[in-house]
């Protein structure tokens, strides 16, 4: 079976090596190059066709969603996990349907856990059998607190709400408050969720309609009196994605 051909990008150095440090341990990947700016990205990917590309957005010359635009007019298949240390380029990327976005710094099980949605879905696309890397526990929501982790079961979850600096969890029981971005806390969750709006994340497993309203819509949740708003940039995806 052939390797995964990983092209990584970035303009710190440092991070370039801790990138290709975790990636040399793992068999099911082979680093085919490295690239310090979003034009040298693009040249790259034209001459060495790689499956997956991890990238930084924020580089100089051309930024790093950029690049990926122009690489998927050529190589349309191509996945792509976004790294960076600007939290305000979550909503760009994964319009740009990125496999994950991780923030800096980097820790290596998230890197595992991102690769491992890669590597799976390109399986998919191939007929191939699950990935062996590690699996983590996508079964919880885990989020870091000032004293604590919580770990909140996905299935008991409606939706994600940003709201100001803190973003709020909406369950049966208890909404849950954190500090942590509405971009991370997408990276942890499974394809049941969709970041319908700049500011809500959905569990679609527990829609029961959707209504518009003026220029958006709201969905609406199974005996619970909470909603979310939905764009309507998203809401055909949406609609795809639960085949209304």
């Amino acid at each position: 079976m052939n390797p995964i051909k990983v092209l990584v990008a970035d303009d710190h150095l440092a991070s370039l090596e801790m990138m290709k440090y975790f990636i040399s341990d793992l068999p099911d990947f082979q680093l085919v190059g490295q690239c310090e700016s979003g034009e040298e990205l693009v040249e790259q990917a034209m001459v060495k066709k790689p499956d997956l590309v991890l990238t930084d957005i924020k580089m100089p010359k051309k930024n790093g969603v950029k690049a990926i635009r122009e690489c998927l007019s050529f190589c349309p298949k191509v996945k792509v996990i976004f790294i960076t240390g600007f939290d305000e380029f979550a909503v760009e990327a994964f319009e740009i349907a990125a496999v994950d976005y991780l923030v800096k710094p980097i820790e290596r099980t998230r890197l595992l856990q991102a690769l491992n949605k890669a590597k799976n879905l390109i399986d998919l696309e191939q007929g191939k059998k699950e990935s062996s890397l590690p699996k983590v526990n996508k079964d919880v929501l885990a989020l870091r607190d000032t004293h604590c982790t919580l770990f909140i079961p996905m299935c008991e979850i409606y939706f994600i709400e940003k709201s100001g600096k803190k973003c709020l969890i909406y369950t049966d029981t208890e909404v849950y408050e954190t500090n942590e971005t509405i971009a991370r806390i997408g990276t942890q969750l499974d394809e049941t969720f969709f970041h319908s709006h700049r500011s809500y994340i959905i569990n679609l497993q527990k829609i029961t309609q959707i209504k518009q309203q003026n220029e958006t819509f709201i969905a609406y949740f199974k005996d619970f009196d909470k909603h979310a708003g939905i764009s309507k940039l998203r809401i055909n995806e949406l609609r795809e994605r639960i085949s209304i």
